[in-house]
């Protein structure tokens, strides 16, 4: 098994687990953001409470990147504090940069998508629900 075949099964891991999770009832902020380009959707809600996101989930109508990318979302801040305003343009920038290595102001977790660094036309579809949840956060 190569490294490449790891990440793909990590990905098909996050896309499948999120697939089965449905959208919480009870949040006080929520935000949208759709992809006009190939169709994708993604609906973040939370419920935050003193800067915590006490419970948060990220139904995707699209494609298995960003399937994986939400439930990535819902894995890193479940029960965490609020993330960073600046998360998912950081995040954009790794994925434009030609570092490899991620930076340590962004959760290891998100390394999981660096085969797609190469893959430009994919990089909104993994960028979706970070930026949802951080718009949701905001408003």
């Amino acid at each position: 098994m190569n490294d490449l075949s790891i990440y793909q099964e990590k990905i098909l891991s996050l896309a499948a687990e999120n697939k089965k999770s449905n959208a919480i009832e009870d949040y006080n902020r929520s935000f949208e953001v759709k992809n006009p380009m190939c169709g994708d959707e993604v609906k973040v809600r939370l419920k935050l409470i003193n800067n915590q996101i006490e419970d948060i989930s990220a139904i995707v109508r699209g494609c298995a990147l960003c399937e994986a990318s939400a439930g990535l979302v819902v894995k890193l801040f479940k029960n965490k504090e609020m993330p960073s305003e600046k998360l998912s343009e950081e995040f954009q920038s790794w994925l434009n940069s030609s570092d490899q290595e991620i930076p340590k102001t962004l959760p290891i977790e998100m390394d999981v998508f660096r085969p797609i660094k190469e893959i430009k036309n994919r990089h909104k579809c993994i960028t979706m629900p970070f930026e949802a949840t951080v718009k949701s956060v905001k408003r």
